[in-house]
């Protein structure tokens, strides 16, 4: 195989390894986006539980807020996945809430290390690169010579 044919194909490989790594930090800021609002919802749950009765706003969307008194406010409904609502006391709703960071913290885990393979990846192709860069310059000069 020719050096110039090699470089090209290090080349189209280490875009594909520079995609997939944007890709997958795509993937850990949504992640941590995810983890920041259920900080947040724990955080109110948290005060939710403590108060005897709460009037709040609620958020209509827009930029538009409601004032609503909260009757009951010890239960909540939460979402456990794949459109499922179900009724929880506050306590276990946070719970839930701190078992799905849990799992957000352990997927960003193992996308961070997969980002790392990728770098030591892009890093080696980008050596080799540099070798066969100098190998086809030293072949240039090699047939100016002849």
């Amino acid at each position: 195989m020719s050096v110039e044919r090699n470089i090209q194909e290090r080349l189209i490989f280490f875009e594909g390894l520079r995609k997939e790594a944007e890709g997958i930090q795509e993937r850990i800021e949504e992640i941590q986006t995810i983890k920041n609002e259920l900080d947040r919802t724990i955080e109110c749950l948290e005060f939710f539980d403590k108060v005897e009765s709460v009037e709040a706003l609620l958020n209509l969307g827009g930029g538009v807020f409601a004032y609503a008194d909260v009757k009951e406010n010890k239960k909540v409904l939460v979402d456990v996945g794949a459109g499922v609502i179900i009724e929880k006391e506050v306590k276990d709703a946070i719970e839930t809430l701190r078992n799905k960071k849990d799992e957000m913290e352990k997927t960003e885990q193992k996308l961070r290390d997969l980002l790392n393979q990728i770098a030591s990846q892009m890093m080696k192709i980008q050596k080799e690169l540099e070798e066969l860069m100098k190998k086809a310059r030293e072949q240039e000069l090699q047939r100016k010579k002849d």
